[in-house]
């Protein structure tokens, strides 16, 4: 093989390099143009550099072999000082040489070649696990869904609050406390629409400055740190909503909470995408959903239990419920391994292989299985710095990058801009439909009570069933659901049987949701997303997301409330409104969301990097080593200077 030690033995000979490559071209390496350069080398994990002269020849179309890699000459011209940094040339004797000629240590090379082998032996590995039975896959990797699904249920946490502040617009003693006296019902107290609004988006304001941290923070600190201290300080400015004395407090505690909540909201989908093999992504992200669900529940019934306290009682202790979670979750984050694929980003493969090891079942990894998947992580991560070679906002922006962001976006605005939101203002909505305060707070806990069942179901089809028919059924019924209750908001009927029926499509509003969307939507941020900005992509996608529900904060107090409370009045008829954005959701769907059903993030970047047609997601063939040759290792160099050969003699005295 022509390699380093080629290199030496033409020091040796005393040939100098010009008169090399008049014998070479002689002997037929068909070379149809040739240049000098310089090239810098740098090692992975390493500040250090190197350069060195190389020869770089563009084969005749007609050869065989291809020259893909840079073949290095001394600099000056004496014994290479740095033959560590000079990748070799392949072979042109056997397949099986220039395989080999690939197959060399990543840290030990600035210029990147895949361990075929390896990744291909992987990348058959996660298409095996692909096919086996739900059972089989739990029970190897146990130990990879318990810690997320540990984690996740921070968003219970959160879920409950998000229940409580918009239902306590509802609730007796909460109205009594921070709202006026109705001046046509003396006993009657009321929040108006503007609190209403601006207590639910302080939530949302703090939870935009969160998402933006946390994109900073995991990047810089990985998830283990960062959900820890989130987590302290989720136990702190729950004291500020706890001794709240007027809305203006209440306003701004809202936004303090938001922080650590904007926090969990990427950072648990993200870890819980990263730490599972490909089969089981589909199931973890879609608990994250579970939990927001169980958390609403939780705060239906909270809130009415609450209902027979008396004084502050009453809206306090939902609340103070809260600090309940925050010791076990933090020990939890504390124990928690940290995402391998945040080591292997920081070139910390030993310790990616300890995080492995604990995410699997005992001697579930061979040390051939471990070589080969972190073959296969290591080459995606290369793959993805052919299009963003640093985690930064502004890397989702580039190249293929973007269309991906533009998705993960689609997805947050379709998931909020449904109409399934109305049901967080179930109690107000069926208050003003004509129910009394017991009968809405009953029919809010029946509509809330369907979360955990209907995830479920989503989670036991999400191995047969793909992403887009998920969010394509999903938007097509919710929209005819909504078309429904716009009609029953038209149609002339007393107040108690219109209360009734938008009950019941609430009801299945919100099963539909959680059974399609709700999940789904988690599945496919942490699947689109490139794992390089993946903590940045989710973080853009779910600020979209919040400035949704600033809009949604907005417009639903004030088209459910009626004209005394600063309302529109519309109330059921805000259906229309959702019905008609609901059919742009579908048609969107239907042209722009890819398939990520079953493929690994290798495979996903290889058919983003072709720009593969969204409905061809799902059929469309991978060769997972076309990036990585020829122009894409090009694409991987620092610097690449082109010389022409007068130029480097002249420099170099030849």
């Amino acid at each position: 093989m022509r390699g380093v030690d080629e290199v030496q033995q033409v020091e040796n000979s005393g040939l100098n390099w010009t008169s090399y490559l008049v014998r070479e071209l002689a002997s037929g390496w068909k070379a149809t143009t040739w240049h000098l350069g310089i090239r810098k080398y740098q090692t992975i994990g390493s500040n250090d550099q190197s350069s060195a002269t190389y020869l770089s020849i563009d084969r005749s179309p007609s050869s065989s072999n291809p020259f893909p890699f840079p073949f290095p000459l001394p600099t000056p011209l004496s014994p290479v000082a740095n033959s560590q940094y000079a990748p070799r040339p392949p072979s042109t004797d056997t397949m099986a040489e220039k395989t080999q000629s690939r197959s060399v240590d990543h840290a030990e090379y600035g210029a990147y070649r895949p361990d075929i082998p390896l990744i291909e032996a992987a990348a058959a590995m996660s298409e095996e696990e692909n096919k086996l039975p739900r059972k089989e896959l739990f029970r190897r990797y146990w130990p990879a869904a318990t810690y997320s699904m540990l984690l996740s249920l921070a968003l219970v946490m959160e879920g409950m609050d998000v229940g409580l502040i918009n239902n306590f617009f509802g609730h007796p003693a909460y109205q009594k406390k921070f709202g006026y006296l109705v001046s046509t019902n003396p006993d009657k107290y009321r929040v108006s629409a503007s609190w209403q609004a601006a207590i639910g988006n302080g939530n949302n304001l703090g939870s935009i400055i969160g998402l933006l941290l946390n994109g900073w923070l995991q990047s810089r600190f990985g998830s283990r740190r960062v959900y820890m201290g989130a987590m302290a300080a989720m136990g702190a400015t729950i004291f500020m909503l706890f001794f709240a004395v007027n809305v203006q407090m209440l306003f701004a505690a809202n936004i303090l909470c938001g922080i650590p909540w904007g926090i969990f909201q990427t950072l648990t989908t993200a870890y819980a995408a990263e730490i599972c093999p490909a089969a089981m992504r589909g199931y973890l992200t879609a608990w994250v959903s579970m939990c927001w669900g169980a958390g609403s529940f939780l705060a239906t019934v909270i809130l009415r239990a609450s209902l027979g306290l008396k004084g502050d009682l009453g809206w306090k202790i939902p609340y103070a419920m809260q600090w309940v979670w925050i010791i076990p979750l933090f020990i939890v984050g504390f124990a928690a391994p940290e995402s391998p694929w945040y080591l292997i980003r920081l070139g910390r493969i030993d310790d990616a292989e300890k995080s492995l090891r604990r995410l699997a079942r005992k001697n579930h990894y061979t040390d051939q299985s471990m070589a080969e998947t972190l073959a296969l992580m290591k080459h995606t991560n290369e793959m993805e710095k052919i299009e963003s070679a640093g985690a930064t906002y502004k890397d989702c922006f580039h190249g293929t990058n973007l269309r991906r962001t533009v998705i993960i976006c689609m997805a947050w605005v379709i998931q909020i801009l449904n109409g399934q939101s109305i049901c967080s203002y179930a109690v107000i909505f069926l208050q003003t439909a004509g129910m009394d305060v017991n009968q809405s707070f009953n029919f809010n806990m029946g509509i809330q009570s369907v979360n955990i069942f209907s995830t479920a179901v989503a989670i036991v089809l999400m191995g047969t069933i793909g992403r887009r028919i998920f969010f394509f059924f999903g938007s097509s019924f919710i929209g005819f659901l909504m078309l429904i209750i716009g009609i029953l908001g038209s149609v002339p009927a007393s107040k108690t049987s219109v209360g009734l029926g938008v009950a019941v499509i609430m009801i299945l509003t919100n099963m539909t949701f959680k059974v399609s969307l709700g999940p789904t939507t988690y599945t496919i941020v942490g699947e689109t997303s490139s794992s390089r900005v993946r903590a940045q992509t989710i973080v853009l996608g779910r600020a979209v997301y919040v400035v949704g529900q600033i809009v949604i904060q907005q417009l639903n107090p004030r088209m459910l409330n009626e004209a005394p409370a600063g309302g529109w009045g519309w109330g059921a008829k805000s259906g229309f409104l959702y019905f008609g954005l609901c059919c742009v959701w579908a048609v969107w769907i239907f042209f722009f969301l890819p398939e990520t059903k079953n493929r690994t993030f290798a495979e996903l970047d290889y058919l983003f990097q072709k720009r593969v047609p969204a409905r061809q997601f799902s059929t469309h063939p991978v060769d997972l080593f076309e990036l990585t040759g020829g122009e894409g290792t090009k694409k991987l160099d620092d610097e690449h200077l082109e010389k022409n050969v007068s130029e480097i003699r002249e420099e170099r005295h030849i």
